[in-house]
Parts: structure tokens; C-alpha cells; sequence
């Protein structure tokens, strides 16, 4: 009789044992992502962009908003090291300006992404291929649900994501040299040209171009496009543009506006 019971209790502390760590090991396997245990394949670069050092854009790197969400733009970043899932976007947007005032070119190497200043140049590799390249960000997205990069047709094909559509990703920002004149590409990248007038009269133009340098000694220029001339001046760098834009419109040239 003891011995049954003896044996009763070592099988029923033996089940609940078991139970025990078969439930331990459903919950670990549960707080685990895909990505985090999927191993990392054998690395193959392929043909990417080139970094290279570039001036923030003047638009695309201020805080905003898309669909109601508050987005921030991570300037002066100095690390981005992260897993992901990555899409790509293509003809719908061919031939559209980008976040950034670029016109967008599907076939470039190319990104959008929510937070990095714009440019940057983010290294990306394909986690389901091993296949990795560096691409150019100059835009905004993907504001698809928590995809952390939107490539363009050229980087998504290159990369092997055109016929599955998103790939798991891994992202690190990459940082150029910075050039010893940096400073005066900065200050040359923000320099802006003005429209002073738009008339169909050449001799009118003309002459007013002649008076605005003579007054404010800026390089003058006169353009022609579809039989309309146009007088801007400039490219100067932004606080003497300001300046000269406001003395402008207070001279009666109340039109005169930034072309960039």
C-alpha cells in the first residue's frame, strides 16, 4: 500500500513538473521575434550608392505630421544601429518631388524613412538573403505600420525585395568624411536665388536688371522661358537675401518671392 501511494505521488509531482516547464517554454518562445532568431546568412554587397558629404536639405528636416502622428526628425544623429522589416515604393511616385525637393527617380538607389536627416546614407541589409548595399535617404515613410524603411524600385531590386515586397532588414547609418570646406558648402547649399518680375517685355527686363545690380551690386540675370523674361538675382547666401528680398518690396517690388 505504501508503495502505491509513494509511486501515485512521484507520477503526479513528475506531471505537474512537466507542465510547469512546458508552459516556461511556450512563454519564452513568445517574446521572441522572428528576426531575432532567424540567423544571419553569409553577407554579399552589391553595387549601391556612394556616400559622400552633403548639407542638410533646407526642406524635409523640421519636426511634422502625417495621418495624425507626430513625427521627429533626428537631427545631428550620431548612431542608428537596427532590425526591421523594409518595403518599397515605385511607379505611383515616379517622377513626384520627394521630401527632400528632389524629384524622385524609382530606378535610384534610393529610401524613405520616418526620422533620419535628410540626406543620409544608411547601409541595409537583406536578413533573408544576405544581399547588402548602401542607399541614399531623401525622403519620407513608410507610414505603413512599424515598417522602419520604404527602398525605391532600383535598391528594393537589387537587394531581392521586388517580388516578396518587404524583407527583414538590418539598418546602420553611415557617416561620410567631412570635407575641409564643409562649411562653405553648407553656406553655398543655403544660399537662395530671387524673383524680382516675370514680363513679356525683353527691354523692360533688361533695363531692370541693369538698375537692381548698379543699386545693390548682386549678379543680375535675365531668363527666358515661353516667351516670358524673368529677372533673378542671385544665388546669395540666405541673410543677405533676406535682406535684400525686404528692401526689394519695400523699393515696389512687392512680387518678389524665392525660387528655391
Amino acid at each position: 500500500m505504501l508503495n502505491k501511494r509513494h509511486s501515485l505521488f512521484i507520477l503526479i509531482t513528475a506531471s505537474i513538473l512537466l507542465a510547469a516547464c512546458s508552459s516556461n517554454q511556450e512563454t519564452a518562445s513568445n517574446k521572441v521575434s522572428p528576426i531575432q532568431t532567424k540567423p544571419r546568412l553569409p553577407v554579399v554587397d552589391v553595387n549601391g550608392a556612394i556616400p559622400r558629404f552633403e548639407p542638410p536639405s533646407r526642406i524635409g528636416n523640421t519636426d511634422y505630421d502625417v495621418l495624425g502622428q507626430h513625427y521627429q526628425v533626428w537631427n545631428g544623429i550620431d548612431q542608428y544601429d537596427v532590425d526591421g522589416v523594409a518595403s518599397w515604393y515605385g511607379p505611383g511616385f515616379h517622377g513626384k518631388y520627394t521630401s527632400n525637393g528632389e524629384l524622385y527617380n524609382q530606378e535610384d538607389i534610393s529610401a524613405a524613412h520616418k526620422n533620419l536627416p535628410l540626406p543620409s546614407y544608411v547601409r541595409v541589409t537583406n536578413l533573408d538573403n544576405g544581399k547588402r548595399l548602401i542607399v541614399r535617404v531623401n525622403d519620407r515613410g513608410p507610414f505603413h505600420g512599424d515598417r522602419v524603411l520604404d527602398l525605391s524600385k532600383g535598391a528594393a531590386s537589387r537587394l531581392g525585395i521586388l517580388q516578396p515586397g518587404t524583407a527583414h532588414v538590418h539598418l546602420e547609418l553611415i557617416h561620410p568624411p567631412r570635407p575641409e570646406n564643409a562649411n562653405q558648402l553648407i553656406a553655398k547649399s543655403q544660399s537662395r536665388t530671387i524673383q524680382v518680375l516675370a514680363t513679356n517685355d525683353v527691354m523692360k527686363a533688361q533695363k531692370i536688371a541693369d538698375e537692381v545690380k548698379n543699386r545693390y551690386g548682386v549678379p543680375s540675370r535675365v531668363v527666358s522661358i515661353n516667351q516670358m523674361y524673368k529677372l533673378h538675382l542671385g544665388p546669395l547666401e540666405k541673410p543677405k537675401a533676406d535682406q535684400l528680398l525686404a528692401e526689394l518690396r519695400r523699393s515696389g517690388f512687392a512680387g518678389a518671392f524665392y525660387l528655391n
